[in-house]
């Protein structure tokens, strides 16, 4: 498992690999099973994956002070 999926939380935006297609997406919600939902940005429905199974991960957390000033 990559060290970074260890750190994914809800609201996070991550870029990852999965079956050798990059990804992007918004963590929806995060089980106590290693399981996560994933709000995907090229607009396919929302898709559950286990954390074991997502490559590659980058995490990217808007600072409170930029999503305030977006709003």
């Amino acid at each position: 498992m990559d060290e970074n999926t260890q750190d994914v939380q809800v609201g996070d935006i991550v870029e990852f690999t999965v079956k050798g297609e990059r990804r992007t997406a918004e963590v929806m919600l995060v089980t106590i099973d290693d399981v996560v939902l994933l709000d995907l940005f090229d607009g396919d429905r929302p898709a559950w994956a286990r954390r074991s199974t997502l490559e590659d991960v980058a995490v990217y957390r808007p600072e409170l002070t930029d999503v305030l000033i977006a709003a």
